[in-house]
């Protein structure tokens, strides 16, 4: 599909190319544009325009998107829509071109925040799955975060990617919010390590954001292919 192109993989690390929000819904359009046109490994190497954030504000403020030590977010891909919000994390390594940052494993983790009154019930593991149209490997639930390790869709959004990738969703207010993780192919991120990675990522984002106590912990229903939850995870706009 047009919205999932390839982003590319340079000197052993995770460049981004840059990505789009659209709407309410959220979407995601990874490309390869600065990459191609950078000409391979000269792409890290040459000066950024804009340093990785080590947070940003979504939706008014009422979201605060970070990483855990040593990922930031990428300047380029952050989008603010009145009700939504998008950003994505990386190695800061990596986002700055090796000019900061320690090492850490290559990983792409995106956020979309969805607009109010979307927080009311979170999908099962199941509902993640069907709705990418993904083998569960295996689903999770750790506290108010619902996770689904699927088996195939993360080539489809990096190139050199693993077919593996990890969605997890949880509620902060009355807002959901939905990560992906995607990572290399063979990568320990790519397996078990995913799913932690995601809890860790979900417990800065709450830690941050203001009134984290109003996320609510026990709500979970079944997700229609039609609701709230599958707009935000559109085939045709999210991988």
């Amino acid at each position: 599909m047009a919205a999932r192109r390839a982003v590319a993989w340079l000197l052993a690390g995770l460049v981004l190319a840059g990505c789009a929000g659209t709407g309410e819904e959220g979407a995601l359009a990874s490309t390869q544009g600065d990459a191609a046109r950078a000409g391979g490994g000269g792409f890290l190497s040459r000066p950024f325009r804009k340093p990785p954030l080590a947070r940003a504000d979504l939706v008014g403020g009422a979201v605060v998107v970070a990483g855990p030590e040593g990922y930031c977010v990428d300047p380029k891909t952050v989008k603010r829509q009145r009700d939504s919000g998008f950003a994505m994390l990386a190695s800061c390594n990596i986002l700055s071109g090796g000019r900061g940052g320690a090492y850490v494993e290559p990983v792409i983790v995106t956020i979309v925040v969805g607009a109010p009154g979307t927080g009311d019930a979170l999908p099962a593991p199941e509902d993640l799955a069907g709705n990418a149209d993904a083998a569960l490997l295996r689903g999770d639930r750790s506290g108010d975060l619902v996770m689904a390790h699927l088996a195939t869709g993360g080539e489809e959004v990096l190139s050199e990617g693993d077919p593996r990738y990890w969605r997890g969703v949880f509620a902060l207010g009355d807002r959901l919010v939905s990560l992906a993780l995607y990572a290399p192919r063979g990568a320990d991120l790519a397996g078990a390590s995913g799913g932690r990675m995601l809890t860790r990522v979900k417990g800065r984002i709450v830690a941050l954001s203001p009134a984290p106590g109003d996320a609510p912990v026990e709500k979970q229903a079944q997700a229609s292919s039609g609701g709230v939850f599958a707009r935000l995870f559109n085939q045709k706009n999210l991988p």
